[in-house]
């Protein structure tokens, strides 16, 4: 596979029930005041890594540049890592107050999304604002489409934006569910698939007529998402159960679970080696996506939140929220090589 493929392929129940916004309220507020539970509806309550409850720290990886973008909430900027040296070489305007971070690589643009009801666009050569895209909310999670020229945020009460990518205009919008926490885009089928907080489904949506096409169940808690383009795999971490979903996305069955040591935060795969990564309490657990199971798992501390990986350099980085460091970890030898220190990661 050329490394400009592999570049290219790396962009990526409606209506909540009273029941589950008091499950979901009650989850939130243990996370805030240091008790780590999950509520059920049962009565019950399932200890967790506080670190599960949160959004994870949002990082951006230009395999073609070899750059890595890392949000920081203080001093609200991007920190922007070279791959090749393992150091921090700039920094994104301050005051975009980020929450999630996409890249187009085919046309080396950064999208942010701002807390302030904004997606900010980032010129990758210059480290500068392009533009700025007013939103109706705060938005939650993004991803792109950069072959069909597609940009997805959704907000916390629930609507998709469907954004061109070369006019800047919202061109359709559509309810994926309340609280989306992870969003990611098969550039294959054209596909979006959304988790959102509280609820055992995820969305899955038609990329062509922007309306959802399914709803599949795949556990108590979905947290993070990942997708193979090559294989249509989609992995689903659950912050409750503490293992990873796999579902066929040809037929939206679910096909296996990978059971973990701990609470899943967020995942990330790397298309070309097919492993997935898989941040817990204070460890890295390596998936094999094509038996299945867990094969490594890498000892990293300080609670990971946030993972991204450059399918090109076969490097996958880990944004500690303990800390204010990025891990570097070889995928060949699941060795940590590096830890850059940037400001703030969330």
């Amino acid at each position: 596979m050329s490394e400009r493929r592999i570049a290219r392929r790396r962009g990526q129940r409606v209506g909540l029930t009273d029941l589950v916004l008091l499950v979901v309220l009650v989850a939130l507020l243990s996370a805030c005041g240091g008790e780590k539970g999950i509520a059920r509806s049962d009565g019950t309550v399932t200890p967790v890594a506080s670190s599960a409850l949160a959004l994870p720290a949002s990082l951006g990886v230009d395999a073609g540049s070899n750059r890595i973008y890392v949000a920081s909430e203080s001093p609200d900027a991007i920190s922007v890592i070279d791959g090749g040296s393992n150091s921090v070489v700039g920094t994104l305007p301050a005051g975009l107050f980020p929450r999630a971070i996409a890249v187009d690589e085919s046309s080396n643009r950064i999208y942010v999304a701002s807390r302030r009801s904004e997606l900010w666009v980032i010129d990758g050569t210059t480290n500068s604002v392009d533009a700025s895209i007013a939103l109706d909310h705060s938005p939650m999670v993004l991803a792109v489409n950069p072959d069909a020229g597609r940009i997805y945020v959704a907000d916390f009460e629930g609507t998709l934006s469907v954004i061109d990518a070369e006019t800047s205009a919202v061109v359709a919008t559509l309810l994926v569910g309340r609280n989306p926490v992870a969003m990611v885009v098969n550039l294959t089928t054209g596909r979006i698939y959304v988790a959102t907080y509280g609820s055992p489904k995820i969305s899955v949506v038609d990329g062509e007529s922007n309306t959802v096409v399914a709803k599949v169940g795949v556990g108590d808690l979905p947290i993070a998402l990942a997708l193979n383009p090559e294989t249509n795999r989609i992995y689903v971490a659950d912050g409750a159960a503490g293992n990873v979903a796999v579902i066929d996305g040809s037929t939206d069955a679910l096909i296996a679970s990978v059971k973990l040591s701990g609470i899943p935060s967020s995942l990330v795969l790397n298309p070309v080696t097919e492993r997935i990564y898989v941040a817990e309490a204070d460890v890295i657990s390596v998936l094999d996506g094509d038996s299945n199971v867990l094969t490594a798992t890498v000892a990293v501390g300080n609670s990971p939140r946030g993972l991204a990986v450059n399918a090109v350099t076969n490097r996958i980085y880990v944004a500690l929220s303990l800390t204010a460091d990025v891990l570097v970890i070889d995928g060949a030898t699941n060795a940590v090589i590096a830890t850059v220190a940037v400001a703030g990661t969330q």
